[in-house]
């Protein structure tokens, strides 16, 4: 499945004569240009416009939400399972569990204790409850066990060889792994202790996401993919000039500009 679903992205990548054998894309103009993209594990897609509203898409293309005009601008967001979506908001040293209609319980609006960190930088989800934080006054990322108030894992960062911290603009878990995007540089991958497993050079990248066991990036308008587990690259081998190019089992979703197309993908 994995291998087929390679092979289907290299060929609407490549705009080759086999989409015609696919189901017509669906294309959607967007009211603003796009700053982020992300899926949730379902396969629905998330959209950050410049505004800083986000709004979700279903399979089909369809609008789901918008996020409300008094939502704060995000500074991280991850919508993991499509049901508790995550949020990090730097200016205010907070983070806030929403709905799939981006509404915040005020019980899951959780300010950061200085005592934890002292100069927080970005924050993730790390499984239901606990989050990452990567600390700047000491260069350290720590795990918080939120509901003892616990330091799970402290340790300083390693592999990052940015100067500055600005240079770090993401930060997710998957399956276990950390990861700490430094854009245009590379992506920096680490255990669940927070060891350094290993950096994946990547110039120009911007984004990632994962698909299944692998991670996928894009490296100077070239698609990479890297097995979490068998530490192998599988190069797509084709250019990527499009603003975002996200993939689930079932979609193929590209973001240029303004205009949204959502490619579904044969199964096998």
């Amino acid at each position: 499945m994995r291998l087929l679903t390679l092979y289907v992205i290299m060929l609407l990548l490549a705009g080759t004569s086999l989409l015609a054998q696919t189901p017509k894309p669906i294309a959607i103009t967007l009211p603003d240009s796009v700053t982020a993209a992300f899926i949730d594990r379902p396969g629905e897609l998330y959209l950050q416009l410049r505004s800083g509203r986000l709004q979700r898409y279903d399979k089909d293309g369809n609008l789901r939400a918008t996020s409300p005009d008094n939502l704060p601008r995000l500074t991280l967001f991850d919508p993991r399972d499509g049901a508790r979506l995550f949020a990090y908001y730097r200016p205010t040293q907070h983070y806030a569990y929403l709905n799939p209609s981006f509404e915040a319980d005020i019980n899951n609006s959780i300010s950061i204790d200085a005592a934890f960190a002292a100069e927080p930088w970005l924050v993730c989800a790390s499984g239901d409850y606990n989050v990452w934080i990567l600390d700047v006054a000491d260069w350290s990322l720590k795990k918080i066990d939120t509901q003892k108030g616990i330091v799970l894992v402290e340790t300083p960062v390693a592999g990052v060889t940015a100067d500055k911290h600005e240079a770090i603009t993401y930060m997710r878990e998957y399956q276990g792994f950390l990861f700490l995007l430094e854009r245009g540089k590379a992506l920096h991958m680490y255990s669940s202790m927070g060891k350094h497993l290993r950096t994946l050079t990547a110039p120009g990248i911007r984004y990632f996401n994962f698909l299944g066991e692998e991670v996928y990036f894009d490296t100077n308008d070239r698609r990479q993919m890297f097995n979490l587990f068998s530490a192998k690259y599988d190069d797509a081998d084709s250019r990527v000039s499009q603003g975002f190019v996200l993939q689930s089992d079932e979609r193929l979703y590209i973001i240029d500009g303004k205009r949204l197309e959502v490619h579904p993908l044969q199964k096998p």
